[in-house]
């Protein structure tokens, strides 16, 4: 296991740690989530689908997905006290080094989640060539990441300071490696062979001065996903 993802395992492998999934953004970011996956399943078919969730943590948002679409789910974590937790929720989990080779065999998976991992991965082309290999023909990723372009980030680097999504000394946004702007997220999809992508966002996000401002509005993150705090981008295997 690489030191990046030992420091990454190391921070969230701590239960306590994980109790940012149950503050409201996040579970927004679920909730989103979830209505992307719902408008593509497909309701017909007699024998359950199957969901692979990489670095599912204590399978919060995994639990609500099995629960509301009553799908399969599976999980794979390297934080083995988390992922105990997420098997108690009914997940089929895996200790998995998610770095490498997906413990899954080729076109196993009708969906695939990945929630707040792309931007810890190194080498984000073996990342979605891993996930495009284990989804189904015609299956679908739903992906979220922290925006690098939110609002609050385009004015900083405007003025010259330093974007959140790349602060050096954040207690935690230091481990992320390539931070996402929605084109960016977008054309790595399209290079590694996906197609039909859609985004969404949660909330907007402000933090100046340490303080930070959060703002509910289902009609601006409508209006305006790439200003938004969190991309949630789902696309299809072509």
């Amino acid at each position: 296991m690489n030191n990046l993802l030992k420091d990454n395992v190391n921070k969230f492998n701590i239960v306590e740690d994980c109790n940012y999934l149950f503050r409201k953004n996040h579970q927004l970011r679920g909730d989103i989530s979830i209505k992307l996956l719902s408008d593509v399943i497909d309701r017909k078919r007699e024998c359950p689908q199957k969901l692979l969730s990489i670095a599912c943590s204590i399978g919060v948002i995994e639990e609500k997905i099995k629960n509301r679409l009553g799908i399969v789910v599976y999980g794979i974590d390297a934080a083995k006290d988390a992922l105990k937790k997420a098997s108690e929720r009914g997940i089929i989990t895996k200790d998995a080094d998610i770095s490498k080779r997906l413990p899954f065999k080729d076109d196993y998976f009708d969906f695939v989640f990945a929630g707040e991992v792309i931007e810890h991965i190194l080498d984000t082309k073996a990342f979605l060539i891993e996930i495009h290999r284990v989804l189904k023909p015609g299956g679908y990723v739903v992906i979220t990441t922290p925006n690098l372009a939110r609002l609050d980030d385009r004015l900083k680097l405007l003025f010259g300071k330093t974007p959140r999504q790349t602060s050096p000394l954040h207690p935690y946004l230091y481990l992320h490696i390539h931070p996402f702007t929605f084109d960016s997220l977008k054309n790595a999809l399209k290079a590694y062979g996906f197609t039909e992508i859609i985004l969404r966002t949660n909330v907007f996000t402000a933090d100046f001065w340490g303080k930070e401002i959060t703002l509910y509005s289902k009609l601006l993150t409508r209006l305006f996903p790439t200003l938004g705090s969190t991309l949630i981008v789902r696309a299809k295997k072509r």
